[in-house]
């Protein structure tokens, strides 16, 4: 490793080490608990032998994971290029339960989001 690195290394780690917004004490689960996480795919509930991966439309994440458990429609965008998004929500409940987001833009699936209850 060549010496630039190392010292440009070096000073990037005492940086996060000083900063008073990070807490080395602090355990990073307790961040994932709140934060969504994000995939390329995912196991529906119903049927984990299948998989939904981001590319598919809905009429292919109809066929493998089922209906949502909720559904909301709304438009994005801005100076006259609206776009329709719809978000589908999918709920495991009990033991280790979670909410998985499908996000379409049209009908593309475009995001994966899964959040575990805390």
């Amino acid at each position: 490793m060549n010496l630039k690195l190392y010292l440009l290394s070096l000073a990037c780690v005492l940086i996060v080490a000083s900063s008073p917004s990070v807490s080395m004490e602090s355990p990073a689960i307790q961040l994932a608990q709140w934060t969504p996480t994000t995939f390329n795919a995912w196991r529906p509930y119903k049927n984990p032998a299948k998989l939904v991966q981001i590319g598919m439309n809905k009429g292919q994440v109809l066929a493998t994971a089922g209906g949502p458990d909720r559904e909301e429609f709304y438009y994005q965008g801005s100076r006259g290029n609206l776009f329709g998004v719809s978000d589908w929500y999918y709920l495991r409940t009990g033991f280790n339960s979670e909410t998985t987001l499908l996000k379409f833009v049209g009908e593309t699936l475009v995001s994966i989001a899964v959040t575990h209850a805390p």
